[in-house]
């Protein structure tokens, strides 16, 4: 019988090369431990067989002998189709009316573990271009003899669907979800399983599981931290947030599902938050936390918080991963720094999370059955988009229901996106932590928001001016950066401070530690900020300056002043900007100020007669601004993306079509790695030999460090920055070949400000310089 190999060894001779059936081996047992989870094991053992029968062709054992390497398996840069075949044997294999429905759900995995989950049909794609399942199906020139493949493999059984609680409206969405998990623990298994035979060595760097030394010692350094707080304050503030935590830890014992967690800010949700995690998921053996929050940056100071807690265990035990990557400009530069989150305790974005439940790429799928029997914390939950609010809350409900998750709803207002009857999609058994949410609300009042109505620039600045200490939150960076050029020129540069996501995080954070400083040591400080500062950044100032925005990210900035109390009163001023010089409101941040507006001029609004931050404010906000869109809440019809056959019961998924549709970010950014200071010199220069080794194999562990290093040396510009300053201010790095990376790098250093201002699109000659708000 001929030999047949599963992959090859550049340079090496075949005697070194992994045999076919071991990795099919392998694969198996990794797809079986994923899909038990799923309580579809024979489902797991079946795909890690089939997966690849496609390798049998003699026509792919000729290519491997003719070209080979790691960067094959993964880019599937062969000719050679390999990945039809499983999925076309599957039918063959269970032909009967019966069995169809279910051989679908096998080709979808088979047919996407390398290209991506399939659109069941793509009726206008070219002549001998279409990608989608029933065409690839169709195609007799990827058939293959059964002869070489061994009986034992390809005579395998077909499995029965694993009992889920099928709800009979949701029913084609609920099957092409848990087919999108079963298709996360193949993809997974299969990265895993080539991993340990291309690179052993990376292999053995990562954890074999996470035992409960290991969380014991997470409970016992939280709550050191948060003695010591306690320790160091007594006052009313300081009170009321221990008795938050208490909450939290009583709560923390109760039955898995939806809990929502309702504290002003400043009520310390963030480590309550994980207090309340870490003791339940020893309470009911969850398997891991996972951190998401609406903003990049505050992801970035949060996991910053995170890692400060545990720095002195010995172990990684948080990842940060916000990369929002565009799926449709993916290389495998950015597969190296997307993860499998098998770690304890994960700091991504809502944008990471959401589009990776409702997408089709390997990568991006690759960590989902990692979700299972998982604790998801949503922070600031409100601030999901109205057009994607029926999918999103849909899957969520899916994870409590089928997938055993726990959900905390975490929010400084009140939590919009349960079910009530205005809502009728609403999230559905949800228990609130805070056992009296509005008396904690009234208890924490410790500012008055008012309003200053229109105000030109001018205007602002002569307010501005007569305070030794303040906040400025506004909606742009333009208007962030030309503030702070118009202080500075009339003379208020003392303690004078701009901050935005064209800092990088490094830099940023020490600008946020000389805020601090300053703050507690009773010194002038004049700050003016896009809304990075809005969420997870603890500073007290005794007067805050808000445009308008909607009233949630109001009540946020109210959380920055007299935040612990100390002044009798304080103001919170929000104003209408008008005139020239302001950068003009678009898409999600546009619709939530008109919201708040509405309601200012509304003189039966609750908000003038129970106060802006009332809760009986914030419900009709929300009512206004989410509840009252029903036309909206599935604005691109996601959720039609998959039915299921009426006529025979075959599985139409349009997984491409979804992923395309679901798509929180508009203008994805893509990083560019700032030399700040010594250490991200350094990990640039051992970057580029890494990419310039011609020994990928040993370098990829070396990558995967130096990429989370420079995770914090990076801001994020859209495609126009891009090819604007591509050549001349950026470069992309290369690798061995002299091919392009997806690395880049800022070599004109005059485009950033390294006291001030950071990135700065003028001086980098981009006219577009609004290409985001943070």
């Amino acid at each position: 019988m001929t030999e047949y190999f599963g992959h090859s060894l550049k340079d090496r001779p075949v005697e070194e090369w992994e045999p076919l059936e071991a990795h099919l081996e392998l694969v198996t047992k990794y797809a079986q431990v994923f899909s038990a989870k799923l309580n579809a094991t024979d489902w797991g053992a079946l795909l890690g067989y089939w997966h690849d029968l496609g390798k049998f062709d003699s026509r792919f054992q000729t290519y491997l002998m003719q070209a080979n390497g790691y960067l094959l398996h993964l880019e599937e840069n062969s000719r050679v189709n390999h990945s039809s075949f499983g999925a076309q044997h599957a039918l063959q294999r269970f032909p009967s009316p019966n069995e169809k429905p279910l051989t679908y759900l096998l080709a979808y995995c088979i047919m996407g573990h390398h290209a991506g989950l399939p659109d069941y049909a793509d009726d206008n794609a070219e002549p001998g271009r279409a990608s989608s399942l029933s065409a690839r199906l169709s195609d007799t020139s990827t058939l293959i003899s059964l002869d070489e493949i061994p009986e034992r493999i390809h005579q395998m059984q077909l499995p029965v669907l694993p009992e889920i609680n099928f709800r009979r409206s949701d029913f084609p969405f609920q099957l092409a979800f848990w087919n999108r998990m079963l298709f996360s623990c193949l993809v997974d298994s299969d990265y895993l399983a080539t991993e340990e035979f291309m690179s052993p060595d990376r292999t053995n760097y990562r954890p074999a599981f996470w035992d409960n030394a290991i969380w014991t010692a997470m409970e016992e350094s939280l709550h050191q931290e948060l003695a010591n707080k306690c320790s160091q304050s007594h006052s009313r503030i300081s009170e009321i947030r221990r008795s938050i935590l208490n909450s939290c830890l009583e709560k923390a014992e109760e039955a898995p599902g939806f809990f929502s967690l309702t504290v002003p800010t400043g009520g310390g949700k963030t480590l309550s938050s994980l207090a309340f995690a870490l003791k339940h998921r020893r309470c009911h053996q969850k398997e891991r936390i996972i951190y998401a929050i609406p903003f990049t940056s505050i992801v970035e100071q949060t996991a910053d918080v995170f890692r400060n807690l545990f720095d002195t265990l010995d172990t990684d035990v948080v990842l940060e991963h916000h990369s929002n990557v565009d799926p449709e400009q993916e290389k495998y530069a950015s597969r190296l720094a997307t993860e499998n989150w098998d770690a304890p305790l994960i700091v991504t974005t809502n944008v990471q999370l959401l589009e990776s439940l409702f997408a089709a790429k390997p990568s991006r799928c690759r960590k989902l059955h990692r979700l299972i029997n998982s604790i998801i914390i949503l922070d600031e939950a409100q601030t999901l988009p109205v057009e994607f609010l029926k999918p999103c809350l849909k899957v969520l409900q899916e994870l409590v229901t089928n997938y055993g998750c726990t959900i905390i709803l975490c929010t400084a207002t009140q939590p919009a996106i349960t079910y009530r009857e205005q809502f009728d999609i609403g999230l559905k058994g949800v228990r609130e932590i805070i056992p009296a949410p509005d008396a904690l609300s009234n208890q924490m009042k410790r500012v008055e928001v008012r309003s200053l109505g229109p105000v030109s620039q001018e205007s602002l600045l002569s307010n501005l001016i007569t305070h030794d200490s303040f906040l400025c939150i506004v909606n742009s960076k333009p208007d962030a950066a030309r503030l702070f050029e118009h202080l500075k020129e009339q003379g208020a540069s003392e303690g004078l401070y701009q901050l935005s996501t064209n800092l990088c995080a490094v830099h940023r954070f020490q600008k946020l530690d000389e805020i601090r400083a300053r703050l507690a040591q009773g010194k002038s400080c004049r700050v003016i900020s896009t809304q990075l500062i809005e969420a997870g950044v603890d500073v007290d100032f005794p007067v805050v300056f808000r445009a308008i925005a909607g009233l949630d990210s109001i009540a946020q900035a109210a959380g920055r002043c007299n935040r612990e109390g100390k002044l009798d009163s304080a103001d919170v001023n929000v104003f209408e900007p008008t005139g020239d010089g302001w950068t003009r409101l678009g898409g999600y941040l546009k619709r939530t100020a008109e919201t708040t507006l509405t309601m200012m001029h509304d003189t039966e609004s609750p908000l003038h007669s129970h106060g802006w931050l009332s809760l009986p404010a914030i419900n009709q906000y929300f009512r206004l601004n989410y509840w009252s869109h029903k036309q909206e809440w599935d604005k691109n019809n996601i959720l039609d993306q998959f039915r299921v056959s009426l006529k025979d019961g075959t599985p139409e998924f349009y997984y491409r079509e979804a992923a395309k549709r679901f798509r929180l970010i508009d203008d994805y950014q893509t990083s560019v790695f700032i030399p700040f200071d010594e250490k991200s010199r350094q990990s640039l220069s051992r970057l580029r030999a890494s990419l310039m080794s011609p020994d990928q194999i040993t370098a990829t562990m070396q990558k995967r460090k130096l990429l989370r290093i420079l995770q914090r040396y990076t801001v994020g510009l859209n495609q126009f920055a891009i090819h604007t300053m591509l050549g001349k201010d950026i470069s992309e790095l290369l690798d061995a070949e002299g091919q392009p990376t997806g690395y880049f790098e800022l070599i004109n250093l005059s485009c950033y400000d390294f006291n001030y201002l950071g990135f700065m699109p003028q001086q980098a000659g981009i006219l577009d310089v609004s290409q985001s708000v943070f």
